[in-house]
């Protein structure tokens, strides 16, 4: 069984101490798909990479951590660039240059012709549920239905990614209730200004998926979990020396999806998840990203090194 991503590859640029910006390999589905190969899970990786060379060492990254990128065309448009800036605490701050870019640069069609035959999981958000994706977007989420196919959406929210925040944001929105799975941030949910309450927030998100599984990120204040069954919150992880915080999210979502899908728990049957594995999943989760935090940039670890760092915690 295998898991497809569609979004963004990119080149996050992350200012260090000394004001020198380091190239790193990026995107949060692009992220999403190195963690899931990582995690020993089937993946393959659909949006289209620029024939540039940044595009050639996202496509050789890929292919060097076993994830599938069945279409062979290279885009002529650019790779996209992020800016990256951290504070003391190294929570980052993007500047995103998406105009005319590589990954925007793939049709419905060309998906659907490199889907996977044994697709059970599409994957797809952040910067590729931005305005100008959303009708392409809306295709794929209705052909997944009739597939069968669960829907998982990182809404990832990046305000500075579209002029008109009302339509982005509206639009993200409008894609919850054709969503399985959703995991979202605390910093993504105060965009929608629903509550002051983050939390609040989320069972306002819930409640407009109707079904399925939302999962509320709050750094080091843990994870909520919003499902048919109930509510579960897990504390997140302690890291006693913290690098930064790019790509953690995107870790913290790969590594879930992995862990339900090594558990044989990622079918349509939404309302069969077992509270107890879910539980799991989400220290499982919560780990890997603990051990990302712990590396500079976006740096998934693999189901080894995660069972070998609960173990030891």
């Amino acid at each position: 069984m295998t898991i497809a991503v569609l979004g963004e590859a990119l080149i996050d640029l992350i200012a260090s101490d000394d004001g020198i910006f380091q190239a790193h390999l990026g995107g949060s589905p692009y992220n999403v798909a190195i963690g899931l190969a990582r995690q020993g899970v089937a993946t393959s990786y659909l949006s289209s990479l620029s024939d540039d060379t940044f595009g050639d060492q996202l496509y050789e990254s890929l292919l060097c951590e076993g994830v599938r990128v069945p279409l062979k065309r290279r885009s002529l448009w650019p790779t996209s660039i992020a800016m990256v800036t951290l504070d003391h605490r190294g929570q980052a701050t993007y500047r995103l240059y998406r105009e005319g870019i590589a990954d925007k640069d793939t049709s419905f069609d060309e998906i659907v012709e490199n889907l996977p035959d044994d697709l059970h999981v599409f994957h797809t958000g952040s910067l590729a549920i931005t305005p100008s994706q959303l009708p392409k977007i809306r295709k794929i989420f209705d052909l997944m239905h009739e597939r069968d196919v669960l829907v998982s959406i990182d809404i990832n929210i990046r305000l500075r990614a579209s002029i008109n925040e009302k339509k982005y944001l509206d639009g993200v929105w409008s894609l919850l209730k054709d969503a399985d799975i959703v995991k979202a941030s605390d910093d993504d949910l105060k965009a929608f200004e629903l509550s002051a309450d983050t939390r609040e927030s989320a069972e306002i998100i819930f409640d407009e998926m109707e079904s399925g599984l939302l999962v509320l990120t709050r750094g080091t204040g843990g994870v909520v979990l919003f499902s048919e069954q109930g509510v579960i919150e897990r504390p997140s992880c302690r890291v006693p020396n913290p690098v930064d915080t790019v790509g953690a999210g995107d870790t913290f979502h790969s590594a879930f999806l992995a862990f339900l899908d090594h558990s044989n728990e990622l079918s349509s049957d939404l309302s069969g998840y077992s509270p107890d594995v879910l539980t799991s999943a989400l220290d499982f989760a919560c780990a890997a990203a603990a051990i990302n935090v712990a590396r500079p940039g976006c740096s998934p670890p693999t189901r080894q090194e995660v069972v070998e760092y609960m173990t030891t915690e």
